[in-house]
């Protein structure tokens, strides 16, 4: 058993939620939605990087005219570009359409960049046409809110973390978190950790509804699998379940290990939360059998999935 991992650790932001992080992991995969738009973080930015993004966006938006769909798809006089502010210092947020219809009121894209402390965000997102008009306030809002940080510094104010930064303030607005964590690279272990605000409809939706979904995905992979744990537990102050697989197919073990928190719709200290230990793999040319195999035993994967699992809390402050 290698449980080296967790001899050093340190508290991760996720969301408004921290725990204690293997410092050899990796980040492999990470996604971010605040009030429906997507936010992607270049980090190592540069002000002229910024600015040139930005012009080159502008000029493009002015630049490109829309189509009509309703007379086959024909280019009218009409730029992309509807909208164009800057929230803040070093922001800028436009709004526009590539298309046109005299018919009905298409919704618009949006794209928004910011720029501080060598660190670029970036928004995707959408508004309908009737929200037009308060756009500006809309952004001005958001984007007020952003504040760059190393990723490794827990912040102590109210706020969602994001990939080098923390979108300040109470939650008001939607908000969606996932990240992939490779723990022993370049072994097959890895944490997914999912959150995003909780609905009542999640209520009547526990992890073991949905336990013949998760079996199927186990009857694709070779060998065969028994559950070593199952049932209710606590997560970060949230009722949970919890179901854990073990599977065999001749010399390689892999461990699934699933859980599900509904959350609280009552409360952002309790997300809607979903998390998975995915330990091993099935064997192929670039994972041999000694390679494919779970890097920890049974013993050592319990171990490691409860450390992990008991370490998750709501990070002071912020709420």
């Amino acid at each position: 058993m290698n449980n080296s991992l967790l001899s050093k650790v340190r508290p991760w932001c996720i969301g408004r939620l921290v725990f204690d992080r293997p410092v050899s992991s990796e980040i492999s995969n990470e996604s971010y939605v605040y009030r429906g738009d997507k936010l992607e973080t270049v980090h190592n930015a540069s002000l002229e990087t910024y600015r040139a993004k930005v012009e080159a966006r502008e000029k493009e938006l002015r630049t490109q005219k829309r189509i009509d769909p309703g007379n086959r798809n024909k280019e009218t006089s009409h730029p992309w570009l509807e909208k164009a502010f800057s929230p803040v210092q070093n922001s800028r947020v436009f709004i526009f359409n590539d298309a046109v219809a005299k018919a009905v009121q298409l919704p618009f894209d949006t794209e928004g960049y910011f720029f501080a402390d060598h660190t670029l965000f970036h928004t995707t997102g959408g508004i309908g046409a009737s929200g037009l008009d308060d756009s500006e306030n809309i952004y001005n809002d958001t984007y007020r809110r952003f504040k760059a940080r190393d990723n490794w510094n827990v912040p102590a104010e109210s706020g969602f973390c994001i990939d080098g930064g923390i979108v300040t303030g109470s939650n008001t607005h939607t908000e969606e978190v996932s990240q992939s964590f490779a723990l022993m690279p370049p072994r097959p272990a890895l944490l997914l950790i999912k959150m995003r605000d909780s609905m009542d409809d999640d209520q009547g939706r526990p992890l073991t509804k949905n336990l013949s979904e998760l079996r199927a995905k186990l009857d694709r992979m070779p060998g065969s699998y028994h559950i070593l744990r199952k049932g209710k537990r606590q997560v970060a102050g949230m009722d949970a379940e919890e179901v854990l697989f073990a599977l065999k197919d001749g010399a390689v073990t892999v461990y699934r290990f699933y859980l599900l928190a509904p959350g609280n719709p009552a409360t952002p200290a309790q997300p809607h939360t979903s998390i998975e230990l995915l330990l091993g793999t099935s064997p192929r040319d670039d994972f041999p059998p000694d390679q494919a195999t779970s890097p920890l035993d049974e013993a050592g994967a319990l171990q490691l999935w409860d450390t992990l699992l008991n370490s998750l809390r709501v990070r002071p402050g912020a709420i």
